[in-house]
């Protein structure tokens, strides 16, 4: 059997540790993602806000004056409580050219491949400007010991950065015969409000009509009837071009 490219070597690796959030128990992936990198010579701390769940980055120093780009992933995962999965959750299996487990999309292969691509700038001098690897915990339950604490606790570690490949976003689509990877540009973003509605009282027994909460309930059903409008930004219309270039024949 042909020896497996290290990057699906690493995933397979880190799938098989089982970083389900909660409670996370990051600690045992990025233990394992240090071992890699100290044996590539390349310099990385923890930054801990709860016993057992680290975040850990890593610099690769460029050569270049370029602005540091930032690769950043999570390595905790959601449940597979009262799952049914075809294959092992945390097996690491390949079968039929796929790898199968928790984490296998979201986002333990994207880790890896920004651990590998780490490791290669390290090897070849580095790339046009630093590096920095940022491997998160507690991304899937608001990154309150991950992300958001470490942007608040250590903002020095982020200085100068202006650019950041983060987790994929796109799925990959099979569109007339052709296999697509689509890349997602700040596509989407929350939006909370705060909304007070005012209404008559009354008493139980006498129901009223269009009180408060019957107000709340026509707010609702005419939000989730309304879809706000489609803005095609310059990445997406380049995506689309080049995959209609991409393709034998036009879709209808």
């Amino acid at each position: 059997m042909a020896t497996m490219p290290f990057v699906v070597e690493l995933a397979r690796d880190l799938i098989r540790l089982d970083t389900t959030n909660p409670p996370g128990e990051e600690r045992i992936a990025v233990e394992h993602i240090e071992r890699l990198l100290r044996d590539a010579h390349i310099d990385f701390a923890r930054y801990e806000s709860e016993p057992g769940r680290p975040n850990l980055v890593a610099r690769v120093k460029g050569r270049g004056e370029a602005p540091p780009l930032l690769l950043q992933g999570h390595v905790d995962v959601v449940t597979t409580v009262n799952q049914e999965w075809r294959h092992r959750p945390f097996g690491g299996d390949i079968v039929d050219g796929y790898l199968w487990g928790r984490g296998a999309l979201d986002m333990k292969s994207g880790v890896a491949m920004m651990v590998a691509a780490l490791i290669r700038a390290q090897a070849r001098g580095g790339a046009p400007g630093d590096l920095v690897l940022a491997v998160l915990a507690d991304e899937e339950a608001g990154g309150i010991a991950g992300a958001r604490w470490l942007v608040d606790a250590h903002p020095e570690l982020f200085t100068g950065i202006r650019h950041a490949i983060g987790e994929s976003g796109g799925v990959t689509l099979h569109i007339g015969g052709r296999r697509f990877y689509p890349i997602m540009v700040s596509e989407k973003r929350g939006c909370q409000m705060v909304v007070t509605l005012r209404g008559a009282g009354g008493h139980g027994s006498i129901p009223a009509h269009g009180g408060a909460m019957a107000k709340l309930g026509a707010l609702l059903t005419k939000l989730d009837g309304s879809r706000l409008p489609v803005h095609i930004t310059t990445p997406v219309r380049q995506q689309l071009e080049r995959m209609r270039d991409a393709l034998d024949e036009p879709l209808k």
